[in-house]
């Protein structure tokens, strides 16, 4: 089983991926990782990187590939990315929300004072929380005009949480059950498969 995880900033997604994996003994892979990985390639920082996905497609294609054939060669691992859902449509897909505002203290708490990105130099997190909104607001223009898709749409999901109000744990308990759920679904249709090929 893949199971793919999208979210909102300060969502705990990652946290959350963690979780997952861990209980389910799977491999966790980020987007994001991928993304670190190319931006060092290109010997450059991961800002500047998404800067420049704002304007040149073909980064994002490189993302979107290796994440697309991962979908088709791989199986049993949870991976974290906002549109991870869109490349690999046989995962179970869960998208976790959350309040902004909830979002940017938890964003804002975990910045590390030393090494904040252009991005994060907020002095509070009313502040972080506007520059969150305004590169949610690219984002999903971006995304809308290169895939058609809104990521935030809750039709696109079998699964959304709301963490606002939640700790991880209990997100993370709240997907398995629909992780159980589908692994006997799908542990159903082998046997019913099994029993057709019998007869």
């Amino acid at each position: 089983m893949i199971i793919s995880i999208s979210g909102l900033p300060g969502s705990g997604k990652s946290t959350v991926g963690k979780m997952l994996a861990e209980k389910l003994g799977y491999e966790r892979i980020s987007a994001g990782s991928v993304q670190r990985h190319i931006a060092e390639q290109k010997g450059i920082s991961i800002m500047e990187l998404l800067k420049q996905e704002e304007v040149d497609s073909s980064i994002d294609e490189e993302v979107d590939n290796y994440v697309a054939d991962l979908g088709r060669k791989k199986d049993d691992f949870v991976i974290e990315g906002r549109i991870a859902f869109h490349f690999i449509p046989d995962s179970l897909k869960v998208f976790i929300k959350v309040d902004l505002g909830e979002g940017a203290k938890r964003v804002f708490k975990d910045l590390d004072k030393e090494e904040r990105s252009e991005e994060d130099k907020a002095n509070s997190a009313a502040n972080l929380q506007k520059m969150l909104e305004q590169r949610e607001a690219v984002d999903k223009e971006r995304y809308q005009k290169y895939y058609g898709i809104d990521y935030t749409d809750s039709s696109n999901y079998d699964l959304v949480v709301d963490s606002t109000d939640i700790t991880p744990d209990e997100v993370a308990d709240k997907i398995m059950v629909e992780v159980e759920k589908r692994k006997e679904e799908e542990e159903s249709g082998e046997k019913a498969k099994d029993e057709e090929e019998i007869l």
